[in-house]
């Protein structure tokens, strides 16, 4: 009976243990992550310091959000920080930096955002880094990849850069918009050989172990489905879109042209990109005309969906042990609805396009994450197993009795990814002629009027949020002249 109390606590202890560098090893991260959700729902976006006649919260009603006087860090804030140290510590900075965004807390999101991309710095960088993810696949093994250390995927590393340019933006920083834009073009370019390095080591380690990939397919249709058309996980026309505008702004047209064609290498059907393409192609012959400047709407549409789980039958030689796997489901998907921008007269003037669905991003990561993730969940199932056997073996029915509850206890997937992303990044432009204007931004999350400034040859930027039952609006320092 000593025996056995003592393999119990074993148990235990590892447990706490892994449980000490992860948040996510036995409560799913969607769950904690609804919490933050919930809050922005109904959070104020900015403190009265930041707040201008043009910027606000509007809520499904169209009725403007009362700003509160310079309101303290909220307590979701307040536990993100809080969670910032342990293994899952990137992603709870990337929420950080999201929702203080979001609050009008700036700073607080810069700074947030500037700690992630430290932490990706130090990931790519440090062998250090690369032992101590070695090492927590080894307590992986008989627990699940929730405590393996939390490692950014391309995508949510791309969205980071592009806020963190926001940030910039909006305090007028063109200096820094500029770095943060040229990081996440940077980003796109070295992930693709990265990726393709990890997936071919995925393959060869898949092949040492005896493991056959391709009997799994069958399993990932749904996920096949979500990732749509979609080639690879890091391809975001919405951030070369974001930074294509800037550039022009500051007539920086090759740097504008270059990144308009990448994200109509994405898009090629799109004729708003044709036709942005045609325009910076004409000011760089010196044909542009007239006394009009851009006003852009980007538009964030409610959060990305989370990863869904299921149960995955894994074969070994003791036979079948099934093992919970993240997937994407499509009836969790929700669809894209466009953001129209209407004149004083209720006509329209221009309506927004999906230039980044997130969800299909996220698919097509986990997708592309397949191979080195089902290598771990063959492992997992065998040594799962033998802890069991050996369990039974060494200290009879209680032994085995206690190994099968702390193995069904501890079979979770891994559902971890940045879920204050939006479901899908869309944007859209119009030429105005110089002076104020007044635009109604429709949405069904709701309407927002705007008196917005229009400099010639200029951007103005309106950067949009639609979260459930809610509007989140700012506009953004007038763009112009050269940096």
């Amino acid at each position: 009976m000593e025996s056995i109390r003592k393999g119990c606590l074993a148990l235990a202890v590892m447990a706490l243990l892994t449980g000490c560098a992860s948040r996510s090893l036995f409560v799913s991260y969607p769950s904690q992550a609804a919490k933050w959700k919930a809050e922005l729902a109904t959070a104020p976006s900015q403190p009265a310091a930041e707040a201008s006649p043009s910027s606000g919260a509007i809520p499904a009603s169209g009725q403007p959000a009362q700003l509160a006087a310079a309101p303290p860090a909220s307590p979701v804030i307040s536990k993100l920080e809080a969670a910032t140290s342990g293994a899952d510590g990137v992603l709870y900075l990337q929420e950080l930096g999201r929702v203080a965004q979001l609050q009008g807390q700036r700073e607080a999101s810069r700074q947030a955002f500037a700690s992630a991309v430290a932490a990706y710095d130090a990931e790519d960088a440090s062998a250090k880094i690369q032992v101590s993810s070695l090492a927590a696949t080894g307590s992986s093994l008989i627990t699940n990849d929730n405590a393996r250390p939390y490692i950014a995927p391309d995508y949510e590393r791309i969205f980071t850069r592009a806020y963190q340019a926001l940030n910039y933006w909006a305090a007028n920083d063109a200096t820094g918009a500029a770095v943060e834009f040229r990081a996440a073009a940077l980003e796109q370019q070295v992930a693709a050989n990265k990726r393709e390095k990890e997936i071919a080591k995925a393959e060869e380690e898949a092949e040492e172990n005896n493991i056959d990939l391709n009997q799994f397919d069958g399993y990932f249709e749904g996920l096949n489905a979500v990732a749509g058309e979609v080639k690879a996980s890091f391809q975001n026309a919405w951030t070369f879109y974001l930074s294509a505008l800037f550039w022009e702004a500051h007539g920086e047209w090759n740097d504008a042209l270059v990144d308009y064609k990448k994200a109509l290498e994405i898009h090629p059907d799109s004729t708003m990109l044709k036709e942005d393409v045609q325009r910076v192609s004409a000011a760089m012959d010196r044909k542009q005309d007239g006394d009009t400047g851009l006003v852009a709407v980007i538009y964030d549409q409610g959060f990305v969906q989370p990863r869904a789980e299921f149960s995955l039958p894994i074969p070994t030689v003791h036979g079948f042990f099934s093992v919970a796997f993240p997937t994407y489901a499509l009836q969790d998907k929700p669809r894209p609805n466009t953001l129209r921008i209407l004149d004083t007269a209720m006509q329209p003037v221009a309506e927004t396009q999906v230039l980044a669905d997130v969800g299909a991003l996220a698919a097509k990561d986990l997708k592309e994450r397949l191979p080195g993730m089902l290598v771990r969940q063959t492992l997992r199932a065998t040594a799962k197993y033998n802890l069991q056997k050996e369990a039974n073996d060494n200290y009879g029915a209680l032994g085995a009795f206690a190994t099968q509850i702390y193995n069904l206890v501890s079979e979770q997937a891994d559902r971890r990814s940045w879920l204050t992303l939006p479901a899908y990044a869309q944007a859209t432009r119009v030429s105005l002629p110089q002076g104020e204007h007044t635009l109604l931004l429709s949405t069904p999350q709701g309407d927002a009027t705007l008196t917005v400034p229009v400099v010639n040859r200029g951007l103005t930027v309106i950067h949009v949020v639609a979260v459930p039952g809610r509007l989140i609006t700012r506009v953004l320092p007038v763009q112009e002249g050269p940096l």
